[in-house]
């Protein structure tokens, strides 16, 4: 196993004491009779039912899902000051987000990367169609009002491709009260935003936007240091600027009080360079000088009397993206020029209903269709390709004995091709919870999904197969939580997969896309919450055993052991103090060019935010990577060094 350069180790000496200090305030804080026994602070004002929420998050232990079910709200959003969603979810248990050669922000859960999850942003896919992945930094996160993230055997009513978990990202809505916020913010490199979001209700009528613009030319890396002498020089990375344009707006009906017409638009713009890798590999000098998405959906929901409900959507989202590559650092000369015009749209059903006191039935039907246009080259000709999925699936919840309940569902997932024949898989789930209090849950769940293959990996004219069968993946999950002082859950989980797609060298020497792959992965994950008069902390662990059983080595960027630590202080009236800490121990990562398998090391990274509220405005300082650590995420890319940024939001009304 070959390690690559390590890094500067002085900072991840000193996280175990840091965190093992913070614990200790926190056991400290809870046993002091000064201490408020009361749980997490809920998000105020949150309707029952609302278009952008597919299912409901359960608020009772009672009520929950047979799966892991994490949300954040606006105010702890508010309190981390992320820039996008890249930095908001990896303050979530068993969370990995990498950057590497295209400079996409993707994610990790449990060990198992973004082409096995589905992201929603107000219950929409989002993810480009071409590769079937999703890109975390082109969602701002200023107008994120909440995140929830769902892992282990989730919902058969999502339909295929969510065996590592769902994301839905719910951007704010209209309240009782207008609004219109100025925002605004400047850091270091040049990085600088500015913002407007507001929301007006009148009668059975609401309307909700924001436009938020980014700017800056790049981001900068400490010095790497090896024995104390400096082996590679730090400073701004060659290729790291960007600007993005995010504009929103959802138009809101409320035909009754029981039901919801909601029209919504969003424009992503954007264009941004990918810093070379540092080693490794050769390095290439690509640039997006364009980067946009764009999404259409009209939809609601309908009340069926007082235990039924109907939701639907109809939505399109556009890709126009461009990417090229230089010869030069200096992109003078250009080697050539590749764009992609790509599109999905949809629509989806799903209904709610109460049979019994203790019987309810849920049924979904979504389809699905994907259209990718590309161009290799200006002046080349254009290469189409389409494929469609249809999803139909019932989960039935029956409680009985008061306190168990019985999750059982089945969905019917099918793909048909550009080419070749459809591909039909039955997906089960089975799950039982037992309540015996307000305050305590335990669930046991087994759940069967499929991934199915992207457009590159069929269709592309130099790797692709359409011969390709759909992966299949189990999951099981033993789990639970107990809300008292300290609220506590956790889970025990395992999963395997089959039939997983990887590219392989033929003997001719070019690659193709083949099912060879065969993976499991076992874990645990535990978070604590506690609330306190001035505090409130959030202490979370996941540890990961993740193999490639085919190849016999690692699965690429899971960490055994992580640790993150959220903590909020308000030590005085308006003044707020708010730190994050992740600690992640080493990875691997295949080097598919040599076959070898390169060691990355861990790290210790900290966020602080300090924010002073006046009125309806706050002025706000932020300092990420505090101790400045030299630390990446995939060989060869290293992250953001220490970075300080000052904003403030002036409520206008």
């Amino acid at each position: 196993m070959t390690s690559v350069p390590s890094p500067k180790l002085n900072t991840l000496r000193r996280a175990p004491s840091l965190l093992l200090g913070i614990s200790l305030t926190v056991g400290i804080l809870a046993a002091s009779p000064l201490a408020d026994e009361r749980l997490p602070k809920k998000e105020e004002d949150k309707p029952t039912r609302i278009t952008e929420e597919i299912l409901v998050i359960a608020d009772a232990p009672q009520d929950a899902a047979p799966a892991t079910v994490t949300a954040v709200g606006a105010e702890d959003i508010a309190r981390l000051r992320p820039r996008d969603l890249g930095e908001l979810i990896r303050i979530m248990p068993a969370s990995v987000v990498t950057y590497g050669q295209k400079f996409e922000g993707t994610l990790n859960l449990r060990g198992i990367d973004a082409r096995r999850i589905v992201l929603l942003l107000d219950g929409v896919p989002v993810y480009e169609p071409y590769y079937g992945t999703f890109d975390l930094k082109t969602l701002p996160a200023s107008n994120i009002a909440s995140l929830q993230v769902t892992k282990g055997p989730s919902s058969v009513l999502y339909g295929p491709n969510t065996l590592g978990g769902i994301i839905n990202v719910i951007t704010t809505r209209p309240g009782a009260d207008p609004r219109l916020n100025l925002n605004a913010s400047y850091g270091q490199d040049k990085t600088w935003s500015l913002g407007l979001d507001g929301a007006y209700r009148l009668d059975r009528f609401a309307l909700s936007g924001n436009v938020e613009y980014q700017k800056s030319d790049g981001f900068s890396v400490p010095d790497e240091t090896q024995d104390g002498s400096v082996v590679r020089q730090g400073g701004l990375r060659t290729n790291s600027d960007f600007w993005r344009l995010n504009v929103g707006a959802k138009l809101y009906y409320y035909p009754t009080d029981n039901s919801e017409i909601l029209v919504a638009g969003d424009l992503y713009k954007s264009a941004y360079g990918m810093p070379p890798s540092l080693f490794t590999q050769k390095p290439r000098y690509w640039r997006f000088p364009l980067w946009d998405r764009s999404s259409l959906s009209a939809g609601g929901f309908l009340g069926l009397g007082a235990h039924s409900l109907l939701r639907f959507r109809a939505f399109r989202v556009n890709y126009d993206n461009a990417l090229e590559q230089f010869k030069d650092s200096a992109q003078s000369i250009r080697q050539f020029r590749s764009t992609f015009d790509n599109t999905t749209s949809g629509l989806f059903a799903l209904g709610e209903f109460g049979l019994s006191s203790g019987l309810t039935l849920k049924t979904s039907l979504n389809f699905q269709r994907d259209q990718a246009r590309q161009q290799d080259d200006v002046d080349e000709p254009w290469l189409e390709y389409s494929q469609s999925t249809l999803s139909a699936a019932a989960e039935a919840r029956h409680r009985f004995l008061d306190d168990w309940t019985l999750t059982a569902g089945l969905s019917l997932d099918t793909l048909y091709k550009h080419t070749g024949p459809a591909a039909t898989r039955l997906n089960p789930l089975l799950g039982l919870s037992y309540a015996p209090a307000e305050s305590a849950e335990v669930h046991a769940s087994f759940g069967q999904k499929i991934r199915f293959p992207n457009m590159r990996a069929l269709y592309s004219l130099s790797s692709g197969n359409p011969d390709l069968l759909s992966e299949n993946g189990q999951a099981w999950e033993l789990g639970g939580s107990y809300m008292a002082a300290v609220r506590v859950s956790a889970s025990l989980f395992a999963y395997s997969l089959r039939n997983m797609i990887d590219s392989v060298t033929q003997p001719d020497g070019t690659r193709r896309y083949v099912n060879i792959g065969q993976a499991r992965i076992n874990g645990f994950e535990i978070q604590a919450q506690k609330a306190f008069p001035v505090a409130d902390v959030t202490l979370n662990y996941t540890h990961l055993d993740a193999r490639n059983e085919t190849d016999d080595r690692p699965l690429d960027v899971v960490p055994a052991h992580s640790f993150n630590v959220r903590l909020s202080l308000s030590p005085a009236a308006n003044l707020r103090f708010s730190l994050f800490g992740l600690y992640s121990s080493r990875v691997f990562w295949y080097n598919s060019s040599n076959g070898k398998v390169l060691e990355v090391p861990g790290f210790f990274q900290a966020d602080a935010t300090l924010s002073y509220a006046l009125g309806g405005s706050e002025v706000f300082l932020k300092a990420a990577n505090l101790f400045n650590a030299y630390y990446y995420t995939e060989p060869g890319f290293p992250w953001r060094g220490r970075y300080f940024e000052a904003g403030l939001r002036v409520g206008v009304l």
